[in-house]
């Protein structure tokens, strides 16, 4: 075969005899129709199409397979003559073209195909999550397409070609299948390489025969994609037996001129159920801290399409809420042991949906699944039967719950919105679905004895119960959420008593104080949820007669120890623990009491953790007495992959990667959250309430505490962090010194109450400052910074940070060089404040070279408060194009403002003292005060809270900016999705106080 040209030449000496294939049209015919084909296939892979009547795709792609043998067949001189068989063969390669995709395109949009059919579309490469997401769905669809008949010969480009083999080739039912399972590389010789591996002869015609009497499945390893599947043992196959080629190739370039295999799998189409999220979330996702979150729902949703979409959409309307995507997170992982239901995954998704939605949005879809027919409905005479049936009360309601429903993806429209259906996958799941859903609607009653005992599922949350039923009889109950009802003080001693089913069990931020001994006889039980609890100091032995329970989640509680039945779970794989950090001798006494929080050799019998969350007080002397043996406890969990820990000691740190170091839980493939260093619990913290939840957040964070010098085991966690926060440093003088070059995955970064550091970064001390991953740098109460930058600025070096907040910096002088422009063309959030020697954010060395350049063209929020020196913002030299926010506050020097200051179209909001917006001046003679601005000034009044009323002026802003801004808003779920009842304040007044 002729490596370059990918054909067989029919002779050596003479001229090569003319194909079909020489035709040029027809060659792109083929093309376009062989890639649609592996499209196609690809998508029936997914759920719910691999559940659909496919008989139709499945005789096309048949005759797409014929079309091809015919097509081979002739480049082998066995047809007739090429302008003959060319005709033909156009007619019926454009006939195979025309093939109808809506039943896909009504879950995959048509631009994803076409995306996806582009043969030159590069391969790229995504991030682990997203890899390990390709690899798993393309593992799936091979074993699907090798039970497939028609399917002899599979390419896959992969990038890492042996994790793809080996996801498929150690499975069991693979070794229960076939005869012979080898793998072989193309560039060593296939047949010699079996021949070896079989331990038998190199004869080739023994091994054709040994082959074809088998059943074989052939991995083979062609980086290069210089392999013919069509020319690898024409002599082995036998239709009596099941006989597989899978090739995996690293590349993307085939042989140009031939069909070298029945299917071609690319990795990267295996993104499809990443990207039909991001499509429908409408956000950029790439770019978010939610990115890791986002990854999560979308694998837990299996590749199911629809559930993607659905998810995507609801999620679109709470945006970046944490809670609520934990919230849906957990949703989808819930198991079900009940033979009707037809589709777990979807499931659980409308049980999300439905669960969060508006009582007339409820009513109105529950008829629909019910009475509507499966055709299709009038939507007028659909809405005029909502309302005789009393479920809404106009007709407008009923066109805005119309079009929720079309936009939540519950309801598919046609004809320009006159007619609408309800997705029969849909329809089957709720049909077939017993739930009980009253999520906040402000109950202060349980539901009646006689309707615990019809449903499988219970939904209560968010509600104002204070009592519940005494021994309700639920022997169909799988799942009971009743999280956030702050009312609830205590459960009756039988509740649990007859409820064998029950394998879900949430009790979250209630204000129960105990749990009764009835939990026992849960069997079934596999997820505990107790998160929040605060009044909650003790759990009963009997927790560890749940021997089925997988998850075990009290944080946020004031447990006191943790029971020694507990290392009885040997099951559980989620550990999540708090406990309460008095060190007041009174509890010494207690039947409860212990010199150990937790007891000896119990984490290290819970073989199957997955996850181990230890929040503790860092009072707490019982836990400092004995965290070593926890860290050497925690080193033996093989299968940990999330680890959380109070570490008082850096030598701990130390100790824990060098052992992790030698087992198979390895700290680099880890997401790990470490707070380390001895310190005493503050009451209140200088760092605010929304930057700490933020940063806790991350997938991997450091807190680092008291710290002197910089231990090699801080630099080591540093290079896998993605967010740092360094704590009261009593020695550093710069971020440099802990080895800015190692830290490659920094995304997040909070300085605090570091007295000695007097830059952020210092080029003298460390050349290499590519900190190009940081997007949040927060810095609070530095008692001697007087810069950001010390030395010759790096190009690019703070280029995806997004937001800056450096507050209550009394020697702060510099913030911004001229030379820093491009480098921070993506910041979107500047916030000064408190900040006395400051006169200005830009420091001008070279005028002319600044007055050139653009400054901050993506922020869109500025906020400058307590700058008693400040004379001007920028000197005109900040033209932020996409402001929306500014906030100015205690400036009193800041006489002026230049107009091209306040220029943006999106401007929405100028808040300050209303003294001060009078008397403020232009500087600019040739420019007037921008008109209208006054409509958009807020007053800032000096007698109440700042934190309070930028608090309040913000929820003005967002309304402003949502009226402004229709195209930016959540398209489709209106009300349709309901805020959660019970809100977190998290806004807290600003205490000033003296550094």
């Amino acid at each position: 075969m002729d490596p370059e040209k990918g054909h067989d030449s029919n002779s050596t000496t003479g001229k090569r005899r003319k194909t079909t294939l020489d035709h040029p049209h027809l060659w792109y015919l083929v093309m376009e129709l062989n890639r649609k084909k592996d499209v196609v296939s690809l998508i029936l892979s997914y759920p719910p199409m691999n559940s659909m009547n496919k008989e139709r795709h499945k005789n096309w792609l048949r005759d797409v397979l014929k079309i091809n043998d015919k097509v081979r067949r002739d480049m082998e001189g066995k047809t007739e003559s090429v302008s003959e068989v060319s005709s033909k063969t156009i007619k019926t390669i454009k006939l195979l073209l025309n093939h109808s995709l809506d039943d896909i395109e009504a879950y995959v949009p048509p631009m994803i195909i076409r995306k996806m059919c582009d043969q030159t579309r590069p391969l790229t490469c995504p991030d682990k999550k997203l890899r390990n997401l390709a690899v798993n769905f393309a593992t799936r669809q091979i074993l699907e397409e090798i039970e497939n008949p028609d399917v002899q010969r599979i390419r896959v480009f992969a990038g890492d070609l042996i994790r793809v083999i080996s996801a498929v080739k150690d499975l069991p039912q693979i070794q229960q299948r076939f005869d012979v399972v080898i793998q072989v590389h193309a560039l060593s010789g296939i047949e010699e390489d079996i021949a070896i591996q079989l331990g038998s002869s190199q004869n080739i015609r023994v091994l054709n025969e040994f082959l074809k009497t088998k059943s074989f499945l052939i991995f083979l390893v062609d980086p290069f994609g210089w392999t013919n599947l069509y020319e690898v043992g024409k002599e082995w196959w036998n239709s009596n037996n099941i006989q597989k080629i899978v090739c995996i190739t690293r590349g993307q370039k085939i042989y140009p001129r031939t069909m070298t295999e029945d299917l071609l799998i690319r990795l990267d189409d295996h993104l499809l159920s990443w990207q039909l999220f991001c499509l429908n979330f409408g956000e950029n996702l790439r770019l978010s801290c939610f990115q890791h979150k986002a990854i999560d729902v979308v694998e837990k949703c299996c590749g199911h399409l629809l559930a993607v979409v659905l998810m995507a959409r609801a999620l679109k309307r709470v945006r970046f809420d944490f809670s609520v995507w934990e919230h849906a997170s957990y949703m989808l992982s819930l198991e079900h042991n009940r033979s009707q239901m037809v589709d777990r995954v979807l499931c659980n998704t409308l049980a999300f949906i439905l669960g969060r939605c508006s009582d007339s949005a409820l009513e109105c879809l529950k008829h629909c699944v019910f009475y509507m027919e499966r055709e299709r409905r009038d939507k007028v005479d659909l809405i005029q039967e909502w309302i005789k049936q009393a479920l809404i009360r106009n007709f407008d309601e009923g066109q805005k719950i119309v079009g929720d429903l079309v936009g939540a993806f519950l309801l598919e429209s046609s004809e320009n919105g006159s007619f609408v259906r309800i997705r029969e996958e849909i329809r089957e799941v709720l049909v077939n679905s017993l739930f009980l859903l009253r999520d906040g609607r402000g109950l202060t009653k349980a539901p009646r004895d006689e309707e615990w005992e019809e449903f499988f599922e219970i939904h209560l949350t968010n509600n104002k119960i204070s009592k519940l039923p005494n021994s309700p009889n639920c022997p169909q109950l799988c799942t009971l959420f009743f999280q956030n009802n702050c009312f609830l003080r205590a459960i009756p001693p039988l509740f649990f008593q007859h409820m064998p089913m029950l394998q879900i069990l949430d009790l979250s931020h209630t204000k129960i104080r105990s749990l009764p001994h009835s939990l026992s006889g849960l069997a079934l039980l596999q997820r505990l949820l107790l998160r929040g609890c605060k009044l909650l100091m003790e759990l009963p032995p009997e927790v560890g007669e749940l021997h089925n329970l997988k998850v075990l989640d009290f944080e946020g509680t004031e447990i006191i120890r943790l029971p020694v039945e507990v290392g009885k779970l040997t099951n559980i794989t989620s550990l999540k623990m708090s406990f309460y950090g008095d060190n007041d001798d009174k509890w010494k006494d207690d039947q409860y009491y212990s010199s150990r929080i937790i007891p000896h050799n119990l984490v290290s019998n819970l073989l199957q953790l997955e996850e181990l969350i230890i929040d503790v007080s860092p009072d707490d002397k019982r836990w400092n007495s004995n965290v070593e043996d926890i860290v050497e406890e925690v080193c033996q969990l093989d299968r940990l992959n999330t680890l959380q820990i109070y570490l008082p000691e850096v030598l701990l740190l130390s100790k824990l990667w060098k052992n992790a170091s030698s087992s198979s839980a390895n700290i680099s493939g880890m997401l790990f959250r470490f707070t380390i260093g001895s310190h005493m619990k503050r009451i209140i913290s200088r760092v605010p309430l929304d930057v700490a939840a933020k940063f806790g957040e991350q997938e991997r964070y450091l807190k680092y505490v008291n710290g002197k010098c910089f231990p090699i085991e801080i630099k080591k966690i540093l290079g896998e962090a993605t967010a740092l926060f360094l704590d009261r440093h009593s020695t550093a003088t710069s971020l440099s010194e802990f080895g800015i070059g190692t830290m490659k995955n920094l995304k997040c970064c909070v300085l605090a109450e570091c007295d000695e550091i007097q830059a952020i970064v210092d080029a003298d001390v460390n050349k290499d400052l590519s900190i190009k991953s940081l997007e949040y740098l927060n810095v609070y109460y530095m008692k001697n910074l007087k810069s950001m930058w010390k030395g010759n600025f790096q190009c690019g070096a703070l280029s995806c940070l997004k937001v800056l907040a450096l507050c209550t910096c009394p020697q702060l002088t510099t913030i911004f060089a001229s030379n820093m422009n491009f480098s921070l063309r993506n910041l979107e959030e500047l916030v000064v404040e408190d900040c006395p020697k400051i006169e200005s954010l830009i420091a001008i060395h070279n005028h002319n070279y600044a007055k050139a350049a653009l400054l901050f063209p993506k922020l869109k929020k500025m906020s400058l408060h307590y700058l008693p020196i400040l004379v001007s913002i920028s000197y005109g030299l900040i033209v932020p194009s996409k402001l929306e926010w500014m906030s100015l506050y205690d400036c009193p020097s800041l006489k002026t403002l230049h107009p091209g200051e306040v220029q943006s179209r999106n401007l929405r909001t100028i808040a300050g003292e209303a003294k001060w917006w009078e008397e403020l001046k232009w500087n600019d003679s040739k420019h007037f005060r921008p008109p209208n601005l006054d409509s958009i000034f807020v007053p800032i009044y000096w007698d109440k809270d700042l934190t309070t009323q930028l608090a309040e002026i913000n929820v003005q802003h967002q309304a402003r900016m949502q009226e402004t801004k229709p195209s930016q808003q959540p398209a489709g779920l209106g009300d349709f999705l309901k805020t959660p009842a019970v809100v977190e304040d998290r806004t807290r007044s600003k205490q000033k106080q003296v550094a």
